[in-house]
């Protein structure tokens, strides 16, 4: 899959700067092929307890960022969840289950793919540095 697109998309929806939201763009490394995006960005509202997603799946699905489930850990990471239908090649779909969890200290992104409705053993996983993108939001203007 093109991940440029990811990064086109992300020119799209820079907006001027909000000082409560904090964009990071996350470079995952995976051990399985597939469900695991190898970008990530994830734009951070903290303060009011919000947060957006965007790769490579929400792109060819829904086409712009989305909107997902944000908690802040008793260690002040991230922890954010959404649910999406993929396609498979095989035909039908998959339900997945993410969550990301970001340490905003160290920049770390870790992400967890699981299929809550099959007894699948195997739950992808990536993990990864993240940047912060100054100026730029999933929030738009």
């Amino acid at each position: 899959m093109k991940f440029t697109t990811i990064a086109l998309a992300a020119g799209l929806f820079a907006g001027a700067s909000h000082a409560e939201v904090v964009t990071y763009d996350c470079s995952l490394h995976n051990l399985e092929q597939g469900w695991i995006s190898e970008r990530v960005l994830l734009s951070v509202d903290a303060e009011n307890k919000r947060a957006r997603a965007y790769d490579v799946y929400i792109h060819e699905l829904d086409g712009q960022p989305k909107d997902v489930k944000l908690k802040t850990t008793r260690k002040g990471e991230y922890r954010m969840t959404w649910k999406m239908n993929i396609p498979m090649s095989t035909g039908g779909t998959a339900y997945v289950s993410y969550t990301a969890t970001l340490n905003p200290k160290t920049q770390k992104l870790n992400l967890l793919a699981r299929f809550p409705q099959v007894n699948a053993t195997n739950r992808p996983r990536g993990s990864g540095p993240c940047k912060v993108q100054q100026g730029e939001s999933l929030y738009g203007s």
